[in-house]
């Protein structure tokens, strides 16, 4: 951060508030700009469609036309998980 100091002023003159800000870059939080409109809505409007479709299709062909085989198990643990999820800030 940097500052202004002004020493050497031949007059002392009283500042409005005008020249005050020029000189010393304003008091307010926020810096005046007379062309911009700050318009602090927030509203927020969320239309979220969501759709989850899944298939799981599981054909077990183990032993399948085999004569000579027996006792032939299979363990098959099939397992589908979704999940929608919807964040607005």
């Amino acid at each position: 951060m940097s500052a202004l100091m002004i020493k050497d002023l031949s007059v002392t003159e009283e500042l409005d508030s005008k020249s005050m800000k020029a000189v010393r870059g304003g008091y307010l939080a926020y810096p005046y700009f007379p062309s911009i409109k700050l318009d602090f809505d927030n509203s927020k409007h969320v239309d979220a469609q969501q759709l989850i479709s899944q298939q799981l299709d599981i054909n077990n062909v183990s032993g399948n036309n085999n004569a000579f085989a027996s006792g032939l198990n299979t363990t098959i643990k099939p397992t589908m998980t979704a999940n929608n999820n919807v964040t607005v800030h």
